[in-house]
């Protein structure tokens, strides 16, 4: 970034919601600071940090989405958390002096981010209590949510965990217009998202299809409305 200016006039170009947090978290950022900053463009799948690489560099998201990936023993995959209101992410090694990233973050659609280097970063939040307070007021409040999320989970079976998912998915997508929604996951991608193995998957959507709390069309799982409030019901109920 050349000036304040510019990166001003970048966060003008980001979803709302980061916009708003963006303007105010860089409120009273140090031209050194903006100067520091990079642009840059992540496709779908492209990853932003690596599970096991020096932790290095923050990024800072302007639009799109990024999910989080870990490697279990025999190396499954296990997806968590998708950061749909977390707008920095590397940070977290960053205040705790970890040499290295210690899960994967990758692009789940195209993102646009403004990247900055750990010790720059650290360097400025230390001196700028407003941004270290907007920091940790997001930092606590995703914690708080995913510990709960957590503790949720741990008591639902797999036609629970599938209905809570797909209602999710649906609501994630609110700012799109559509009369069904079609899931663009894949049986073993849900598997793989909701903890459960394939056959488990299966069962736990013909059950869901059976009480018309889905459709299954082609292969794909699709949504309406409807659907979703009666899935929100059910997971109010369960």
């Amino acid at each position: 970034m050349e000036s304040k200016q510019q990166l001003l006039e970048t966060i003008g170009e980001a979803e709302p919601e980061h916009r708003a947090y963006l303007k105010c978290l860089f409120q009273y950022v140090p031209d050194a600071i903006v100067k520091a900053m990079s642009y840059k463009t992540f496709q779908k799948e492209e990853y932003l940090i690596r599970a096991g690489c020096d932790s290095t560099t923050v990024y800072l998201i302007l639009s799109g989405n990024v999910a989080g990936l870990d490697y279990q023993k025999q190396g499954k995959a296990y997806y968590f958390m998708d950061f749909a209101k977390m707008y920095i992410v590397g940070d977290f090694e960053v205040f705790g002096d970890i040499p290295q990233y210690c899960v994967s973050i990758y692009a789940a659609e195209e993102c646009r981010v403004l990247t900055l280097a750990g010790a720059s970063y650290l360097a400025w939040v230390r001196h700028d209590e407003n941004a270290l307070f907007l920091r940790m007021k997001n930092i606590m409040s995703m914690l708080t949510f995913e510990t709960k999320n957590e503790r949720e989970l741990i008591f639902m079976n797999c036609k629970e965990r599938l209905a809570k998912y797909l209602a999710e998915a649906y609501e994630n997508q609110r700012g799109h217009s559509f009369e069904r929604y079609k899931v663009d996951k894949t049986q073993p991608e849900l598997s793989d998202r909701i903890g459960y193995n394939v056959r488990s998957v299966q069962r736990g959507i013909a059950a869901l299809e059976k009480e018309q709390l889905l459709c299954v069309e082609n292969g794909k799982i699709t949504i309406t409305q409807e659907q979703f409030l009666k899935l929100k019901q059910y997971q109010d109920l369960s």
